[in-house]
């Protein structure tokens, strides 16, 4: 990290120390948590070569405990496949780049890794500052209003592959029921990296407006500009959610997200819309459906055909079903129409499932 962020951590520690005051009341506690998703999948896809599959989508395994009524600490272990590996150049003896194509674009299956491990002050209920390895809040709040992650990951997740965890400091702010805000610095390459040799940092921002019972918006940025020469364009994230929710009995949410020089690349930029809604039908049960549309800004004689392969708009409908608490089921179709007019159109049938603590 730079030396700015250094620095505020270090301040940040030791006004942790001096602030904590004893509280004879109070028990430490702790417990653990788990979460895991499964997928059964039949794929429909016309000429597909694999017409059966079982993954894991994600794994969760961790501990948190409580300190003091104002700290607490966390750690989780993440078992999941690594989204991308990144950039690959190939020059020459001359120093000439030459084209390259990036087939390995995943890591290995079910790598372990250590996704979260920070510690929390929260000094009153208008405050609370996470450090370490922190859950970033670019795409959490349409996460949990989407509320199916164990079957698809949200618009950002799923095109974008920006992680959900990365090293640094983020605080949230609550105004009033109406209004917060908040702020964070990070390295901005993930939890599967440390501080690169150029100190790189990510500053992003958010602010939640919530005007009335059950309306909720959201607007977000993020800024990661670096010295790297294999990074040559500043990377920016734009994006705008609102949802409205009447009880547990219905709720219907939009996004929009615009990534400017995707992966540090100059002009290429994806963006598009992402539509789902949900609404019970009988007691822990409900149907949901979901409407996403990917695009990209077209360059002429662009060779990097890899960078437009997902364009295309992805169709979302199932059942969910809570048989008990921490017990989610779904059986869901998830279509994929791609732009590419000579791929085929994706089907599959998809038996979804999720347990957690």
């Amino acid at each position: 990290m730079k030396p700015a962020l250094l620095a505020a951590l270090v301040f940040f520690s030791k006004y942790i120390a001096t602030a904590q005051t004893s509280d004879s009341t109070f028990k430490p506690n702790g417990k653990p948590i788990i979460q895991v998703f499964g997928n059964f999948d039949y794929n429909a896809t016309k000429n597909a070569k694999k017409t059966y599959g079982f993954w894991f989508g994600r794994a969760h395994f961790g501990y948190e405990y409580q300190f003091s009524k104002q700290i607490s600490g966390k750690i989780i272990i993440d078992a999941g496949r690594p989204t991308t590996v990144g950039q690959i150049e190939v020059r020459d003896t001359s120093g000439n780049s030459l084209d390259v194509t990036n087939k390995s674009k995943e890591g290995s299956y079910y790598t372990m890794t250590l996704k979260f491990a920070s510690i929390e002050w929260k000094p009153n209920s208008f405050v609370r500052i996470q450090a370490g390895g922190v859950l970033q809040n670019h795409y959490i709040t349409q996460e949990k209003f989407w509320g199916y992650r164990y079957v698809a990951p949200t618009f950002q997740d799923k095109y974008y592959g920006i992680p959900s965890g990365d090293l640094g400091i983020i605080g949230y702010f609550t105004v009033n029921e109406m209004l917060g805000f908040d702020i964070a610095l990070t390295n901005g390459e993930g939890f599967r990296y440390d501080q690169d040799e150029y100190g790189d940092v990510k500053i992003a921002g958010g602010i939640d407006f919530n005007p009335i019972k059950g309306l909720q918006t959201r607007f977000y940025t993020d800024y990661t500009k670096s010295d790297n020469p294999l990074k040559p364009s500043e990377q920016q994230l734009f994006s705008i959610f609102t949802g409205y929710k009447l009880d547990d009995k219905f709720r219907i949410g939009a996004e929009y997200n615009y990534r400017k020089n995707h992966l540090n690349i100059n002009k290429h930029n994806l963006y598009g819309l992402s539509v789902y809604c949900s609404v019970s039908v009988a007691k822990n049960v409900e149907l949901f459906g979901r409407f996403d549309q990917l695009q990209a800004n077209t360059i002429s004689g662009d060779a990097q055909s890899w960078y437009y392969s997902g364009i295309g708009n992805t169709y979302i409908a199932g059942i969910h079903y809570n048989p008990v608490k921490g017990v989610n089921i779904s059986l869901n179709y998830q279509g994929w129409k791609p732009k590419d007019s000579s791929v085929n159109f994706q089907n599959h049938i998809v038996l979804s499932f999720e347990y957690k603590l």
